[in-house]
């Protein structure tokens, strides 16, 4: 927020310094970044008139010319072919330095002696914002009627000092010159002289003008609308351009400057609409319907959905509330009538809005903080104070204000007792309530208890902790005495869940994997790639109220379209071995609108490059391994994103814990992947479930193994992992462990035929296992792969 000091005068006798005013109002709570004197490049900088030009004798360019500054005339070389004799013009004389660290010096050029420099607008940094021509290119000519020799800073009005302030998102009321005023106010002690809001009525009635309907209350608590008639639109007085230009504002006309006057001083955003521009004479505050469309007055075509503002006439809109106005009513030099509107609208609605239109506007920014309903009608009435002392137009009586917010009085009681318990102070009763008289907060002391009256501007005040802090920042931060901290000190202690995706992630991180951290939103069209539009319901996405944009409009089902964009991005920048990870969430409806979505944790794992199935499949049992799980069963199915024939689930102790496998080729090439991407998708809950972190030992075997290598025929569409689990259940009281290390298939074994073979280890504990004992827990596992599918020793 800028703050300009001349104006803050207006309504605070300041009798101090700036940078002492800066000190006190840090010391009071306010974030003051710094401030600064206006137009110090501008330094002997003055008015002359050019009173000859002769042509350089040694340069057809140049000119040398003799320029009247008051007090003498100086002769100046200048380049420039735009001037001539009589223009009134800018003169940097010696000694000023100009922006970009330009110092006139007295010098020859070209052999006649040059004692300043006239200059353009763009050598001064000034623009048609600062004066009009200013962008004129050559040397900026100036306004007959300036006084020679006068320093160009108060021609233009550059002579303030403004203060740059960081306001929170609590304070919108400083958001204002007005609102700056007060805490300035409060921290000097001072009284502040509110601006006046008296106006005369000229005769006449609105409700003959115009009619408002608000059709969303809920979006916008207040509108009201007055009109002007007999306007007459021309420049402003210096001293309103004095104040604009101070707070870095261009001057228009006398009605445009009257609403960003008011917009600066109040806080309170205001838009003047050309009458005769209101079709229908009417106006209707009513939703966007999608698809519309508005020209701004930065003359673009907006695209509008549902769920924006707009101010509308009988056809169409007019202006897109709280944000910016509609190019087809905007003030113009013909304008004889006009309405003013001064309203409140949602703070979110008005955020989301300036956000998806890519329009962040002053008024956007008032109204995404939050305006007080009461400065509403405030605001209003100091434009038309405004109207009446400019002679800008007639006020016709009455007035429209569409009121649903509440705008009853609030009060706030706290305890003296408990503030000075907070604070560490020994405070009275009676000394807090004339700290909060400061900041305009009237309370009343009954014994140990304040009851406060609460200014509408302050809407962040509602809490007895709230009082507390006023209380504080008055008393001042720097005079509360410095106490031991008093409390119990308790051992902190990392959640299991934490200490367990801590693990993980160290894990993974041995194994040679990088964690990737993507945003748990999604687009509808991630569906869409994976396939999933349409066919599981529990995938249907939740759609998100306040977006942060179209891309990230729906909570995500799955955590597979994000790691395929993170692995897309990494090809993309030449990384040819992609190993990634990620801890997330996903979202699954619960079927009720009314209750939150469940939230599952997930592990998820990418591989691409020089990597297989294998190569994932390990990973992912090196990982349960280190939490003790042993006992996985792979089962030949997964979601339609993954290949078929080269996915399985993954179930741990029965339950479902994850998927993985490779990506299919059409989801790869949807995300721009032209190599084989593997992907395994881990339920966080089932490995914390089935996690076994106690250390079991076992004595070394004493006596030898026998090992026995089985080759087993059978059909291709029986499950290795079924034939293990047959294996491991009947190999006997000898059967120590069992691996597959071999698939086959060929011609002679048949086009349905596969060959599995594995080693098994058999050992007896107390002594050596004969080779009779050893085949016949062979033979057994045979039979019973026979028995359950068909199984036969491969010949």
């Amino acid at each position: 927020m800028i703050a300009p000091y001349k104006w803050m005068c207006d309504y605070v006798d300041m009798d101090i310094a700036p940078n002492e005013l800066m000190q006190r109002l840090i010391m009071t709570g306010s974030e003051v970044d710094g401030f600064e004197q206006l137009g110090q490049h501008l330094k002997k900088v003055v008015v002359g008139k050019i009173l000859s030009i002769e042509k350089h004798q040694d340069a057809d360019k140049l000119s040398v010319c003799n320029v009247d500054i008051g007090s003498e005339v100086l002769q100046v070389v200048c380049g420039a072919d735009n001037i001539f004799e009589g223009a009134i013009v800018p003169v940097a004389t010696i000694g000023a330095n100009l922006p970009g660290g330009f110092k006139i010096k007295k010098g020859k050029i070209r052999g006649v002696y040059s004692h300043g420099m006239l200059c353009s607008g763009g050598e001064l940094e000034l623009t048609d914002a600062d004066y009009a021509g200013a962008d004129v290119d050559g040397i900026m000519i100036l306004g007959d009627d300036l006084e020679l020799g006068s320093y160009l800073r108060d021609v233009l009005g550059l002579t303030d000092t403004v203060f740059e302030i960081e306001v929170g998102a609590n304070r919108p009321d400083c958001m204002s010159v007005l609102g700056i005023s007060r805490e300035c106010a409060a921290a000097l002690g001072k009284q502040i002289a509110l601006p006046d809001i008296s106006f005369t009525e000229s005769g006449g009635d609105i409700n003959d003008y115009l009619k408002v309907t608000v059709k969303d209350p809920e979006l916008c608590e207040r509108y009201i609308a007055r009109a002007i008639k007999n306007v007459k639109i021309g420049p402003s007085p210096k001293w309103l351009k004095e104040r604009l230009i101070s707070a870095g504002v261009r001057s228009i006309n006398n009605i445009v400057d009257i609403t960003n006057f008011v917009m600066l001083e109040t806080g309170q955003p205001m838009h003047a609409f050309d009458y005769k521009d209101i079709r229908g004479k009417e106006i209707i505050v009513r939703r966007a319907h999608n698809g519309e469309i508005i020209k701004t007055l930065d003359d673009k075509d907006r695209t509008l959905t549902d769920d924006m503002l707009l101010i509308c006439d009988a056809e169409g809109p007019i202006a897109i509330a709280g944000v910016m106005g509609g190019a087809n009513s905007e003030i113009k030099n013909d304008t004889a009538t006009i309405i003013f509107e001064s309203a409140k609208f949602s703070q979110a609605n008005t955020r989301r809005t300036s956000r998806s239109l890519g329009l962040p506007t002053e008024s956007a920014m008032r109204f995404s903080k939050g305006i007080d309903t009461v400065g509403t009608k405030i605001a209003m009435d100091r434009a038309l104070h405004l109207i009446e002392k400019l002679g800008a137009g007639e006020i016709v009586s009455g007035e429209i204000d569409v009121l649903s917010a509440d705008t009853s009085s609030r009060q706030v009681t706290a305890s003296a007792k408990k503030i000075n318990s907070r604070l560490g102070t020994d405070l009275t009763a009676a000394q807090m309530a004339e700290y909060l008289q400061k900041v305009f907060i009237k309370t009343e002391v009954n014994g140990d208890t304040l009851t406060s009256d609460i200014p509408s501007f302050r809407g962040d005040i509602t809490l007895a902790e709230d009082i507390s802090e006023e209380v504080a920042r008055m008393f001042g931060y720097d005079n509360i005495p410095s106490t031991k901290m008093v409390g119990e000190v308790i051992r902190g202690i990392i959640p299991a869940e934490e200490r367990i995706v801590d693990r993980i992630k160290s894990t993974l991180v041995s194994l040679g994997c990088f964690e990737s951290v993507t945003y748990s939103f999604a687009a509808m069209s991630e569906l869409n790639k994976l396939g999933l539009a349409g066919k599981d319901k529990r995938r249907t996405m939740l759609k998100i109220i306040n977006p942060l944009g179209d891309e990230q409009g729906y909570m995500r089902t799955s955590p597979v379209p994000d790691i395929l964009k993170v692995v897309s991005n990494n090809l993309k920048k030449k990384v040819l071995q992609v190993r990634l990870f990620e801890n997330g969430r996903v979202f699954f409806p619960t079927g009720d609108d009314t209750e939150l979505p469940e939230e599952h944790k997930y592990i998820c794992i990418a591989l691409c490059g020089d990597e297989d199935f294998f190569s994932l499949k390990g990973i992912v049992e090196n990982l349960l391994l280190s939490f003790g799980i042993k006992e996985t069963k792979l089962v030949p199915e997964a979601s339609v994103y993954y290949h078929p024939g080269r996915a399985a689930s993954l179930y741990i102790d029965g339950e479902k814990a994850g998927e993985l496998g490779e990506i299919h080729p059409d989801v790869s090439s949807a995300y721009e992947i032209d190599k084989r991407v593997f992907v395994a998708e881990l339920s966080l809950h089932a490995i914390m479930n089935a996690a076994d972190d106690a250390k079991k030992y076992e004595v070394l075997p004493r006596f030898p193994a026998a090992e026995r290598d089985l080759a087993l025929t059978l059909n291709k569409s029986v499950p290795a992992g079924d034939v293990l689990d047959c294996i491991k259940q009947n190999g006997g009281e000898f059967f120590e462990s069992a691996e597959l290390f071999d698939v086959y298939t060929g011609n002679q074994l048949g086009a349905d035929k596969k060959s599995l073979a594995f080693s098994i280890v058999f050992r007896a504990k107390e002594r050596t296992l004969l080779d009779e004992e050893a085949n016949a827990a062979r033979d057994a596992v045979v039979a019973a792969a026979g028995e359950a599918f068909g199984a036969k020793i491969r010949g």
